[in-house]
């Protein structure tokens, strides 16, 4: 059968300079004449490398990935948009592509004229013509507009349109990028069958672009998912779809961390607006002199918490420098000491070496979760230094840069540990020389200082407003737990959700009412829970004691919510004012609620169970219990 599309190491550069001379300089290779001692100022953007893809013909491909994955990148070099910086693209057969919306049509013309012109350009007969015409309007739903000027139609129409047309030419490839997201999803299922007639009647691929996982389940049957310019997993469009979901899902999870954490420290009133959520720790690599003498090859850079990666950059790969990402090389030509992105049979790096960087360094970036900022952390590098010379790698405390360790010989792998005040508040400036460090010794941490994150919870949330009260009874600190009792800011609708509460009696409290508040992000109260001291056997309290609040199963639907907590000293359910209250926590929690994996259909705020009877007959429905597969 052959393939449609052959991909071999792809890889697509572009030069991204500081002064609009040095673009001009470069577009008339016009370097050579300079005779003076300066090179044009740019920085190396690789938005695709070392990319690889065959994609037999027949067969319906999903290419998903965040915004800036190279996505676009990838469809136009493979159009022939794009001419590639290394690599090759091999295209067996006619392509049409939907990179643009409404792509070709003339503003002033009307449906049926650019109709018309479109199949005409392409080359079909006119008897072929007339006899598209009606089915491309009957298909794409326009027929009260389609003798009205394209420039009036709206984005849903205009992607109607464009698809009915490019899919009636019965192209060899067919490439659609995003065109499909202003229509409904009724048109959406239209496209998706007519997608699957083309491949079965004709023979032809498929290559989509879309952030809708639904879509690239209806119509794909294989997908591959880019990451920062490179393929990271390929397979069925189920497996990727759900591996892309999970990464979604861990970045809410950071986001309702993040929130949580600027009402503690930052008193941000509307939450809806608290979006920050990482702190960035600088590095540096440092030699004994200057500039380093010898060449010292880094590939790779991790930072970890607990065993676990926060984050990772793999210098030498695409977009390693991109300012836009929190993790990032600081590698600006001509003030630092990074070579350019290299490539070895093992891996992408770039090195440490005598570029005359007037900064005399080679500094990048780490990007922390804010709520694991304050934590030990752990720095692994993999590098290849050369034995001749010593290099160091320092970070900086938000004073100045402390010496972390030598980057040796004899081994291609360092950890080094951060104290748990490593991140700074703010990182220097890279317009001037840093002077490096000169001490050996990492800074010290007493062992034995208590917990900063628990013993500053109840301070942090009582400076910012978010904890009122008599306070003889302190809420010392809140968490959500999963059902493995992990700590959790993300569920899936019919998960265990668990509220827990360290509660702190500054004196003996005979009796209190627990409440646990889950809030909407408008304000609307979505459900209270409510439990009396008495009823879980604390009969007069003095000192801590823990509460555990769990839904199991959680029947609340999809959405963003936001919780308070507190005990009061009583609650009288028949008033409606709120009562006297040893201690209250405001929202201060946060915490993201997602349907199951492939339900498609709103099931709405909650999922109340109901009891159906039909005379003796009788079933039950949990709407916790439903799954993808299942067919009602």
């Amino acid at each position: 059968m052959g393939n449609a599309v052959e991909v071999h190491g792809l890889g697509k550069m572009y030069k991204l300079f500081d002064k609009q001379s040095d673009r001009i300089w470069d577009i008339f290779g016009l370097d050579k004449l300079r005779f003076w001692d300066r090179e044009p100022k740019y920085r190396e953007f690789w938005a695709l490398r070392n990319v690889d893809l065959v994609v037999p013909k027949g067969e319906r491909i999903g290419i998903i990935g965040r915004n800036g994955a190279g996505k676009s990148t990838l469809l136009k070099l493979i159009v022939g948009n794009l001419k590639p910086t290394e690599g090759s693209v091999t295209v067996n057969g006619k392509i049409q592509a939907l990179l643009q919306m409404g792509t070709g049509f003339h503003p002033e013309f009307t449906g049926v004229e650019n109709i018309r012109a479109a199949l005409a350009y392409a080359g079909m007969e006119p008897r072929k013509i007339r006899d598209s015409v009606d089915e491309i309007i009957e298909f794409s739903e326009l027929e009260d507009y389609i003798h009205q000027p394209v420039k009036y139609y709206s984005a849903g129409m205009y992607s109607r349109l464009a698809f009915a047309v490019s899919t009636a030419l019965e192209p060899d490839i067919l490439i659609i990028d995003e065109v499909l997201g202003a229509g409904d999803a009724a048109f959406t299922s239209k496209c998706a069958e007519r997608m699957k007639r083309l491949t079965q009647d004709s023979g032809a691929t498929v290559l989509f672009v879309s952030h809708s996982m639904d879509s690239v389940l209806e119509i794909c049957d294989r997908a591959i998912l880019l990451e920062r310019g490179e393929i990271t997993h390929e397979g069925t469009s189920l497996e990727v779809s759900k591996i892309y979901n999970k990464k979604i899902r861990e970045e809410e999870e950071m986001r309702a961390r993040a929130k949580e954490f600027r009402v503690r420290h930052k008193d941000v009133v509307n939450i809806a607006q608290a979006d920050e959520s990482t702190q960035v720790i600088l590095f540096h690599f440092v030699c004994d002199g200057k500039h380093p003498r010898y060449s010292h090859p880094v590939s790779g850079c991790e930072l970890l918490c607990q065993d676990k990666t926060v984050s990772e950059l793999r210098p030498g790969a695409p977009t390693d420098d991109d300012p836009s990402q929190f993790t990032c090389l600081l590698a600006e030509k001509g003030a630092m000491d990074w070579s350019e992105a290299r490539k070895d049979r093992q891996s992408f790096y770039r090195a440490y070496c005598d570029q005359n960087g007037s900064n005399c360094h080679a500094p990048f970036q780490m990007a922390v979760p804010i709520h694991l900022a304050s934590s030990p952390l752990t720095i692994q590098i993999k590098a290849r230094p050369d034995s001749r010379e010593k290099v160091y790698l320092e970070y900086f405390d938000g004073t100045a840069y402390k010496r972390l360790g030598q980057i040796h010989d004899g081994t291609t792998r360092f950890e080094f540990q951060l104290d748990a005040a490593a991140a700074p508040e703010q990182p220097p400036q890279e317009d001037a020389p840093q002077a490096p460090a000169r001490d050996d010794t990492p800074p010290a941490q007493d062992a034995a200082a208590a917990d900063p994150e628990e013993a500053a919870d109840y301070q942090q949330m009582q400076k910012t407003n978010s904890v009122y009260g008599s306070q003889e009874l302190h809420i010392e600190k809140l968490d959500i737990l999963n059902a493995e009792g992990a700590s959790t800011r993300s569920f899936v609708t019919g998960e265990t959700i668990r509220f827990q509460i360290r509660l702190n009696a500054l004196q003996r409290v005979e009796r209190f009412v627990a409440v646990v508040c889950i809030m909407a992000r408008s304000g609307k109260v979505i459900t209270q829970l409510f439990c009396k001291s008495e009823d879980v056997g604390i009969r007069g309290l003095e000192g801590e004691t823990t509460l555990e609040a769990a839904l199991s199963p959680m029947r609340i639907g999809e959405g963003e919510y936001m919780v308070s907590i507190g005990a009061y000293k009583q609650c009288d359910l028949s008033r409606m004012a709120e009562e006297a209250a040893y201690c209250v926590a405001d929202r201060s929690l946060f915490f993201k609620v997602q349907q199951p994996f492939g339900i498609r259909k709103a099931l709405g705020e909650m999922l109340q169970p109901c009891d159906w009877r039909c005379g003796e007959e009788h079933c039950r429905f949990d709407g916790t219990t439903i799954h993808s597969e299942d067919t009602l």
